[in-house]
């Protein structure tokens, strides 16, 4: 299932806007799906992926790891300083909220911070959209799959707000559709895709087909 929810946004139509870098959300029942999105990908895909899932201590580590023997991309969890380099994925390391950061030239970064009191995620979908939206405005293409509580809705926003093109889980094949859904009651999202059809609707998005 495919459904639009909101019109593009105001200025240069999607087909026509370069985008720099997916970045991908994901809670309960996540794993799975990020993996078969992931598996999707070719080699050459053009921009460099940044992934935020919600794992117990020490799985994300061991799950790049398996993600880099699956995958046609290189896959590992990220390193704090890393450029954001095309033909990567990033997995942000549980305990680290994950940011993305452009320099003074223009070069984009990884950039990992320790915990933060006030977080109820760590690392925070919310956080590393939102700072992919700052970096990289409507560079960008936010993900967000199935979850539980809310985290990545106002992440997405800041992406949406930024002129990014956004995607949600749909719920006939969310696991748990609380996450997406709230992103879709925010005014967030800008399309709904069922998991199956999320690969080739990501690499079409990136390709510039509408």
């Amino acid at each position: 299932m495919i459904r639009k929810l909101l019109p593009e946004s105001v200025g240069v139509p999607l087909g026509c806007r370069p985008l720099d870098a997916l970045v991908i959300g994901a809670s309960t029942g996540g794993p799975r799906v990020v993996e078969g999105l992931l598996r999707e990908l070719p080699e050459d895909f053009p921009v460099p992926i940044a992934v935020c899932q919600h794992m117990p201590p020490g799985f994300t580590e061991v799950w790049a790891q398996h993600l880099d023997g699956i995958c046609r991309l290189d896959v590992s969890e990220a390193r704090t300083g890393e450029a954001f380099s095309t033909g990567r994925v990033y997995v942000a390391p549980i305990g680290r909220h994950m940011r993305l950061i452009r320099d003074k030239d223009g070069a984009v970064s990884v950039r990992l911070d320790s915990d933060f009191a006030d977080s109820l995620h760590v690392p925070s979908i919310d956080i590393l959209m939102s700072s992919a939206a700052q970096a990289l405005g409507s560079g960008t293409l936010a993900v967000l799959m199935t979850g539980l509580g809310s985290d990545g809705a106002l992440g997405m926003l800041a992406v949406r707000r930024a002129g990014g093109h956004t995607i949600c889980e749909a719920p006939d094949s969310a696991v748990a559709y609380s996450m997406p859904g709230s992103a879709v009651k925010l005014g967030a999202a800008a399309e709904e895709v069922s998991a199956h059809e999320m690969g080739q609707v990501v690499i079409a998005r990136i390709g510039g087909v509408l």
